[in-house]
C-alpha cells in the first residue's frame, strides 16, 4: 500500500506531466478552442466575449496574449500557449490543494478524488471554463478546513480566489452559497478573529455570493438561448461519459459500503469490489478496437461536465463534515480518522486517478491523430473542401469532430494564405463564426512547424 507521501508526491507528478503533454500536443484547441485561437490572432487581444466568465476566460489567455505582446506569430507556438494557460491554472489550483492537505491523509484523498473523478474525465474540454471553477472551490474549501486561525495571508489568498470565483461559471450559483457558508463556519470556530482577518474572509464571502448572483444573470438573460437549452439538455446525458461513469461507480462502492458498514474501511472489502469498475475503466481503450460508441470519447466529457459539479459539491461537503465537530460524531469519518484506514483510503484515491490514465493517453493520441489528418488536407489542397470528402469524415477521426469549428480548424493550421478550408457536413444550417468560402484575413499569423 503507498504510503501519504507517495500518494501526493505521485499525484502532483501526473498532474502536471499530463499538462505540459496535453498543451505540447495543442489539446487546448479542440472544438471552442480553435476558435478562441482564430479570435486572439484577428483581434490581437484577449477573447473576452462573455461577462459572466469573463475571469476564467481572461486568466487561462494571459500566456498566448505575452507571447502575441513579445511579437509571436507563430500559431502553432500560440497554440501550445493557449492550451498551457487554460491546463497550467486549474492544475497549479489542485497542486497547491495538495499541498494544504497532505499532512492528511483523508483531505489528501478527498483532493485527489476530485481531480480523478472530475479534472480527468472532464478535462478534454479544457477551454471550458467549469475546470476553473471546480479547482478554486475545491483549494477554498480545503485552505478553510485546514486553517487553526484567521491570518492576514490566508484572507488574502481567499479573496484572490473568491474574486476569480464570481466570473467563473454557471455552477456558483451554489457552489458561491457554498463556499460563503463555509467560511462563515471558519469565522465561527476561530479561536479569535483579527478585525482585518475577518473583514477579509466576509468580504470573500460577499464575493461568492456575488458569484452566485452572476451566475444566476447569467440564467436568467442567458447568452444564447440555444445554448442554454443545449446544456440543460446535455446534462442528462452524463451517463454517455464512461470515463466518468466507472470512476464515479468506484467512488459511490466505497460511500454507500462506508455509510452501511463504517468499519469496513478498517478493511480492503470494500476497495476490492470498487477495483472492479477501475479495472474496467483501465481496460476501457481496448474498447476502442471496435467501432461502437461504447469506449472513451472525448466529446463525452463534455456532457459530464455539469454532474461533475454535483460531484465537487459533495465532495466540499465531505471535506467540511470531516473537519467539523459534527463529522466527528459519524460513524464512517469516526473510524477514517484511524491511521491505518486513512492511508488506505488516500491509496484508494490513488488507484482511481491511475485508472483513468490509459483513457487520457488513449484521447490524447487519437487528438494527435486527428489534428495531423486536419493539417494533412488543409496544406495539401486549396479552396474550399467538402468535409465528407476527406478522411475526417471516417472513424476514428469522426469521433472528434464538431461541425460548426472546421472552418476555424483549418484556418488556424494555414501554413499559407492559400491553403485549404474544410467545410461544414452538407446540410449542416447552424452558426459558425465565418463562411468558409470567405474566412478571416489573419495578416502574418501563420502555423509553422
Amino acid at each position: 500500500m503507498p504510503t501519504t507521501t507517495i500518494a501526493y508526491r505521485t499525484t502532483i507528478g501526473l498532474l502536471w506531466g499530463l499538462a505540459l503533454w496535453h498543451s505540447w500536443e495543442s489539446r487546448g484547441l479542440f472544438v471552442d478552442g480553435s476558435a478562441f485561437l482564430v479570435q486572439i490572432a484577428r483581434r490581437e487581444w484577449f477573447f473576452d466575449f462573455y461577462g459572466p466568465r469573463l475571469y476564467a476566460m481572461v486568466i487561462g489567455q494571459i500566456p498566448v496574449m505575452t507571447a502575441m505582446f513579445l511579437g509571436v506569430t507563430d500559431l502553432h507556438l500560440m497554440a501550445r500557449l493557449l492550451s498551457f494557460g487554460l491546463f497550467a491554472v486549474p492544475t497549479a489550483l489542485y497542486h497547491l490543494a495538495l499541498m494544504r492537505a497532505k499532512d492528511d491523509a483523508v483531505l489528501l484523498a478527498g483532493v485527489i478524488a476530485a481531480i480523478a473523478v472530475v479534472f480527468m474525465t472532464t478535462s478534454f474540454f479544457i477551454v471550458g471554463e467549469y475546470n476553473l471553477a471546480y479547482a478554486i472551490v475545491i483549494l477554498v474549501a480545503v485552505r478553510l478546513a485546514t486553517a487553526e486561525r484567521l491570518t492576514v495571508y490566508d484572507s488574502l489568498v481567499l479573496i484572490a480566489l473568491s474574486f476569480m470565483a464570481m466570473r467563473t461559471y454557471e455552477v456558483m450559483i451554489y457552489l458561491g452559497p457554498l463556499m460563503a457558508a463555509m467560511i462563515f463556519w471558519a469565522l465561527y470556530r476561530a479561536p479569535s478573529r483579527p478585525i482585518f482577518a475577518t473583514a477579509l474572509h466576509v468580504a470573500a464571502a460577499g464575493m461568492f455570493l456575488a458569484g452566485m448572483a452572476i451566475a444566476a444573470g447569467s440564467i436568467i438573460k442567458p447568452f444564447s438561448e440555444e445554448h442554454l437549452s443545449d446544456t440543460v439538455t446535455t446534462a442528462a446525458n452524463f451517463w454517455q461519459n464512461m470515463q466518468f461513469d466507472l470512476v464515479l461507480a468506484a467512488a459511490l462502492v466505497v460511500v454507500v459500503w462506508a455509510l452501511i458498514d463504517p468499519r469496513s474501511l478498517l478493511g480492503s472489502r470494500p476497495y476490492r469490489w470498487a477495483g472492479v469498475f477501475l479495472l474496467v475503466l483501465a481496460l476501457s481503450p481496448v474498447l476502442a478496437l471496435s467501432d461502437t460508441l461504447v469506449r472513451p470519447l472525448a466529446k463525452s466529457q463534455y456532457v459530464a461536465r455539469t454532474a461533475a459539479g454535483l460531484v465537487i459539491a459533495a465532495i466540499i461537503i465531505f471535506i467540511w463534515a470531516y473537519r467539523s465537530k459534527f463529522g466527528a460524531k459519524l460513524p464512517a469519518l469516526a473510524v477514517l480518522r484511524t491511521p491505518e484506514s486513512a492511508r488506505r483510503f488516500a491509496a484508494f484515491a490513488l488507484l482511481m486517478l491511475l485508472a483513468g490514465l490509459p483513457s487520457d493517453i488513449y484521447l490524447t493520441r487519437t487528438w494527435m491523430s486527428y489534428l495531423e489528418a486536419v493539417r494533412t488536407v488543409v496544406r495539401t489542397q486549396s479552396g474550399v473542401v467538402a468535409f465528407e470528402d476527406t478522411s475526417l469524415a471516417k472513424y476514428p477521426h469522426l469521433h472528434l469532430i464538431e461541425a460548426w469549428i472546421l472552418p476555424s480548424q483549418s484556418l488556424a493550421l494555414r501554413a499559407k494564405h492559400g491553403d485549404a478550408i474544410i467545410a461544414p457536413p452538407k446540410g449542416f444550417d447552424s452558426w459558425q463564426p465565418f463562411p468558409p468560402a470567405t474566412p478571416y484575413g489573419l495578416g502574418q499569423f501563420m502555423w509553422r512547424d
